[in-house]
Formats: structure tokens, sequence, C-alpha cells
């Protein structure tokens, strides 16, 4: 997209153009059907016009109004033909075809009218202020101007118009089309900066839409921009995952922060491509700790097994990114399914996050798991399907619960 100086009409790509002419002609199809209806009714209306000039000139001058009427009401008719709705290409078209009939007609009523090359020629101009309206390009001005221009013309010179009344018709007309190719050229340049300053706030939206989904879940963020507040949902059966690094720690100590920070987003992104693969959504990444739960939407059906199989992919996704960068690095995951209080809380970054006893047991689920595997309470287990195989680890103490029944989650049968 080029913007050259102020007076000049931006310029834009293909692409963009043709999103611009798809854009105008909506408006313009919309402007093209009132003026048709405009011009009928002036067209008929101005009848009385007639009998004020000449008492007798109804013979002469309705049929050609008449006819006129007629053909702005099947044009009219035409704009709602789905050909022509759905290719605006043919609106200059209509444009230039209706600047033949409306001149001509009006210069011949004109003819049978006594002084009316003098009396009428105004309504030329009347005619023209509808042009920077109907048109969505400069040139397509210029090309509806051409018969409005020399069509008047032609008939007043083959009804024998005086040489004052030409030279009148000539005066009026062209100070007529001097108006309308500034004003068209002006509205051109307006047109196509709002077109760019629409597509612009587009772009910037879909930026901050897609930063807030980066943040948010898809739900939660339109709630959010909807004025919700507090913004906060129970769910009475969700599930919970917490993944920490065993070892990373002493890791930190021996690399650059650049190269930490490096090997971390590798591995995180991996994980994230498999949260959005399995339909799970990340909540947050705590140092070397990635959260993530499922079950958080009122329609979420088999969160456990969504959880599961996000476990799992997400085990061989740390042993190739172990193996590829040669880490003396464990993965421990944990599981717990149950209620979950989940919201957004702050005003500037702000943040979703979940709370409750369900939170506090999955995490204990991976800080007394072991290295390497996957541990799961037995409410999770419960939900599973028999398509999943765990082995008992026995019963483990958590702070403020009696002891649990924990399972280590293996492949799927």
């Amino acid at each position: 997209m080029t913007t050259g100086n102020i007076w000049t009409p931006i310029r834009f790509s293909p692409e963009e153009e043709a999103a611009y002419t798809a854009r105008m002609a909506g408006q313009i199809l919309a402007l093209y059907r009132l003026a048709n209806i405009i011009s009928m009714a002036a067209f008929a209306g101005y009848l009385l016009w007639d009998l004020a000039l000449d008492p007798n000139a109804l013979p002469n001058t309705g049929p050609i109004r008449l006819v006129i009427v007629l053909i702005f009401f099947a044009m009219l008719c035409l704009t709602y033909w789905p050909p022509l709705r759905t290719n605006p290409g043919w609106l200059p078209v209509l444009g230039f075809i209706a600047y033949s009939i409306y001149p001509t007609g009006f210069a011949l009523i004109l003819a049978e009218l006594p002084g009316g090359f003098t009396a009428g020629l105004s309504g030329f101009l009347l005619g023209m202020i509808f042009i920077p309206v109907l048109v969505y390009r400069f040139a397509h001005a210029l090309l509806i101007l051409l018969p409005l221009v020399v069509l008047p013309i032609v008939v007043m010179v083959l009804s024998g118009a005086t040489r004052f009344e030409l030279i009148n018709a000539v005066a009026w007309i062209s100070g007529g089309v001097g108006f309308v190719i500034g004003f068209a050229y002006l509205v051109d340049i307006a047109n196509r900066r709002a077109f760019k300053l629409e597509r612009l706030l587009d772009r910037e939206k879909q930026r901050s839409d897609e930063l807030l989904l980066n943040i948010l879940p898809a739900e939660i963020a339109e709630r959010l921009k909807a004025g919700e507040e507090p913004l906060a949902d129970h769910r009475p059966s969700a599930t919970v995952l917490f993944a920490d690094l065993v070892g990373f720690t002493i890791l930190s100590r021996k690399l650059p922060a650049t190269e930490l920070v490096t090997l971390l987003n590798d591995l995180f992104s991996r994980f994230d491509t498999l949260v959005e693969k399995h339909g799970v959504e990340k909540i947050k990444t705590i140092g070397d700790a990635y959260m993530a739960a499922a079950g958080l939407n009122e329609n979420s059906a088999g969160h456990v097994a969504k959880i599961a199989d996000l476990a799992l992919g997400m085990r061989d996704a740390f042993a190739a990114f172990r193996k590829e960068h040669g880490l003396d690095l464990s993965l421990r995951i944990g599981v717990h399914s149950g209620a979950v209080v989940a919201g957004v809380i702050g005003k500037q970054k702000f943040a979703y996050d979940l709370w409750g006893d369900t939170v506090n047991v999955a995490s204990r689920m991976e800080s007394e798991g072991l290295p390497g595997e996957i541990q799961i309470s037995a409410a999770a287990w419960r939900s599973l399907s028999k398509d999943y195989r765990a082995e008992p680890r026995g019963q483990i103490e958590i702070k403020g619960h009696k002891p649990q029944m924990t399972y280590l989650l293996k492949e799927p049968v």
C-alpha cells in the first residue's frame, strides 16, 4: 500500500484494491438504488413544470417522461439481480447507461417546451450531483460524465437550438463538470484514506485479540471484552495437570541466561503445540513448571482423557527434547480431577488462574511424583476409560488430606 501525498489517492495492492472495491460496491449499490428512485420521482413530478411552461405539453413530454421512468424502474430492478450484486464491475456500466438515458431524455423534453433550453438547463446540474457518490474510482466519474456532456449538446444541435442556447448550455454543463470532477477526486481520496484507516484498525484489533487469546481462553476473552466483572466460574468437574523439570535448578546455575531461556522456550513451545492439539487450556508457567487444565468450558467433555493424552504427549516430547540437547533432566507430571474455581484477576497485567483443593492436590501429585512418570490421583483414574493403562503406586501423604491412592499412567492399551 502506498500513501502518496495528501492530494493523491492511495494506491492499494491488488488484494487490497479488490477488498476496497467490494467494500465500496456494497455502499454504492444502496445509493444507486436511491438515485434511481429519486430520478423516477423527479421525472414524474417535473411534468408539472412542463405544464407550467406549456399547458398543452402533456402529449409531447408525458410519453418521454413515462419511458424514462420505466427505464429507471427496470434499472432499479437490475440492482437486485444476483449476478450484479456479486459483481461490482457492472456498476460503472449501469451508471454509464443511466447517465446516457437521463441527459438524452431530458434534452428531448426541453426541445418540446417553449424556451426549454434556457429555462431547464439547471436540471442537468441536478443529475450531476449524484455522480461523486455513485462511483468508487475517479476514472468512473469521468466515464459517466462523458455522455452527460456530449449527448445534450448533440440533441440540442439536432433540435435546432440557437447559438445563444448552445453557448448557455455549454456554460452551465461545463461549470457542473468542473464541480463534479473536483468533488469526485476529493471523495476518491477521502474514501481510500478512510478504507486504509479501517484496515489498520482491523489489523490492530486482530493483533490485540491474538495477544488476548495468548493470555486467556477464547470464551473468557470475549466475556472480558464485553465488560463482565468480576469474571469467575465454578466448574464442578475439571482436570488439572502440573509438569516440572527435575534437575533444572542445578542446570540453571551452569548456563548463560540466553541459553537457559532458549531451552525453556523450546520445550514449552512443544508443550503449547500439544495443548492446542488436545483442546486443553494452558494456564501458566511458573519458572520451569507448566500448568494446564481441561473441563473449564461448560461443554467440555472427556476432560480427563484429554489431559491423559496431553501428559503422554508431553512425556514423549520431553524425551525428544532431552535427546536433541543432550540434557541430564527428567520430567515429572501430576494430574488430579475435581471441582475448581476459574477466573481473571488483576487490572493491568491480568491473569487467568485456577483455585481450589483440586489445584493443590494436582500440584502435590507432581511434587510427590517420580521423575519420568505421570502420577495421577484415584479420582482421575476412575474417570479414565479402559483404553488407558496404569500401575498402582500406592498411597502417598498429601498435606491437609488423608493419604491418597495414586497411579502411574502408562502407554494407552
